[in-house]
């Protein structure tokens, strides 16, 4: 699952596309051809960035300039799965209990959140939407010119170090076993929007056939509250993807 970071500001195009398709479908091209066998998920990762790194760099992209996206990459070994997650795309492994667990990165738990908290706090103080969002996106701007770095965020992007603060996961998964991948705009079905009542409930949509209806529910949700006013959030849509497979 790639997800690209939609740019704050008008980013150039690289043959005709934006500069964040440019880097997923690179990236999932470069997934396909590199060995995986005897390599780690961390070491697979550092050697599609190095690649994406020289890549970029022939389209003149370098550090701050390089164009970022969410990453979560899931394999099954003998009978577990192993998940290897950068940036604020999710991975439900279902268990026998019947209650997922959830591979996030923990560097963008309540991220999120916390800005968002403070455009509602802005708007409650009668500060028009598109204002309290002008103000934030100067943070955020920000942010971006820090990722991959030690003050900011790693994520998928030209530094092959950024594979190293990935999180990893080893689970147990017999057959049978379900495991459900999303970017962070098909997630908003639980927050911010609510439309599901927890990971387990999503994931029983998901895997009883219902990805499409939820995804309907979701963009219904979406227009319904065009200036981002009542369910705060950055943008009024998101691309939404998720993928279902069962080991």
């Amino acid at each position: 699952m790639i997800d690209g970071a939609t740019p704050l500001d008008a980013a150039g195009r690289i043959h005709g596309r934006g500069a964040a398709a440019w880097l997923s479908d690179t990236a999932s091209a470069l997934l396909r051809d590199v060995v995986w066998a005897g390599r780690s998920l961390p070491d697979v990762l550092a050697s599609v960035i190095e690649r994406l790194a020289d890549l970029g760099a022939a389209h003149g992209l370098f550090g701050a300039e390089f164009p970022t996206a969410a990453i979560s990459l899931v394999r099954q070994v003998d009978d577990r799965v192993e998940v290897c997650s950068l940036g604020d795309c999710s991975v439900l492994v279902g268990t026998a209990s019947g209650k997922p667990v959830a591979v996030t990165d923990p560097q963008f738990a309540g991220a999120e959140e916390a800005a968002l908290a403070g455009v509602r706090d802005r708007m409650e103080q009668g500060i028009p939407p598109a204002d309290a969002y002008l103000e934030i996106r100067e943070i955020l701007r920000q942010r971006r010119s820090e990722r991959n770095s030690p003050a900011g965020l790693w994520v998928l992007a030209g530094d092959p170090e950024a594979a190293r603060h990935a999180a990893m996961e080893s689970l147990p998964a017999p057959p049978g076993t379900d495991i459900v991948l999303m970017s962070d705009g098909f997630s908003r079905v639980l927050w911010p929007f609510g439309l599901v009542d927890d990971m387990s409930e999503l994931m029983e949509r998901v895997t009883a056939g219902g990805a499409a209806s939820l995804l309907d529910e979701l963009r219904a949700a979406e227009v319904a509250d065009p200036d981002c006013r009542r369910v705060p959030r950055f943008g009024v849509h998101d691309d939404a993807t998720v993928v279902w497979a069962r080991m």
